[in-house]
């Protein structure tokens, strides 16, 4: 179990419509068991915090779950949002991560994907999810969705809207880290992608954001499909110095 006195510390947007919290664990143990402990603490304490449990060693972030972002980005997100928040605890962490770049791009990929498998392009998304084909069929497979075209995820656990903004997030943060630019607060978002401001704030959303959001996500594709990938073994994904295993989503 979850010890209440464990140091947690807020990070992520100031404006969030939830209390983002990475909460300190020394062994971090496997996904349903986290889950079981992380509902136990906040049935303790009477909390409504999103809680994401994270292993420190060194002044780094070694391990996080669930999940939501890579451990670099996590740990250079605490770094960055650290002082946007007022804090229990002092910050642990000190300098920040290199970031796996080709591992935050097939995360968004498949990250979009998923969210598409119940609309009606699941037929053609489904059989390319796992990591164990050539990378290009996730390609292929983002490039035919045109969001002007979905009126509904059908998702059972969250609302349309809050789907639009974590892909609109996810491209944007995406392009921007390729340009050597890190963003972790909505506001930062926007302020790179000033047309994604309804998704973001998950305002109504107009034919406009739509078509927006679909020329961003062409472009993407377009980028992606001149960038030399490698499949160099069945799972494993390689560009340039970076080689990540796709199956288990971890860089190598």
């Amino acid at each position: 179990m979850l010890p209440v006195d464990a140091p947690f510390y807020f990070f992520g947007s100031q404006n969030s419509q939830d209390k983002d919290v990475l909460l300190e664990c020394s062994n971090i143990p496997d996904k349903q068991t986290a889950h079981n402990w992380i509902q136990a603490y906040k049935q303790t304490l009477a909390l409504d915090w999103n809680i994401n449990l994270i292993t420190i060693e060194n002044q780094q972030v070694i391990n996080t779950i669930p999940s939501k972002a890579t451990i670099d980005g996590v740990h250079n997100s605490l770094l960055d949002t650290y002082h946007l928040h007022q804090q229990k605890y002092n910050i642990p962490i000190k300098n920040r991560l290199k970031r796996h770049i080709l591992l935050n791009t097939y995360r968004c990929i498949r990250t979009i994907l998923t969210f598409c498998t119940r609309t009606n392009y699941r037929s053609q998304i489904r059989p390319t999810l796992n990591g164990i084909h050539p990378f290009f069929h996730k390609i292929n497979s983002l490039e035919i969705i045109d969001f002007q075209q979905i009126k509904s995820f059908e998702a059972k656990y969250s609302e349309d809207i809050n789907i639009w903004k974590t892909i609109a997030f996810y491209l944007g943060q995406t392009l921007a880290l390729w340009k050597g630019t890190e963003i972790y607060t909505k506001d930062d978002l926007v302020k790179n992608f000033p047309a994604f401001e309804n998704f973001i704030y998950r305002k109504n959303l107009e034919e406009k954001d739509l078509k927006y959001l679909q020329e961003i996500k062409s472009f993407f594709v377009a980028e992606l499909r001149k960038k030399p990938f490698e499949n160099t073994e069945i799972g494993i994904l390689v560009l340039n110095d970076e080689k990540i295993n796709m199956d288990l989503e971890i860089a190598i």
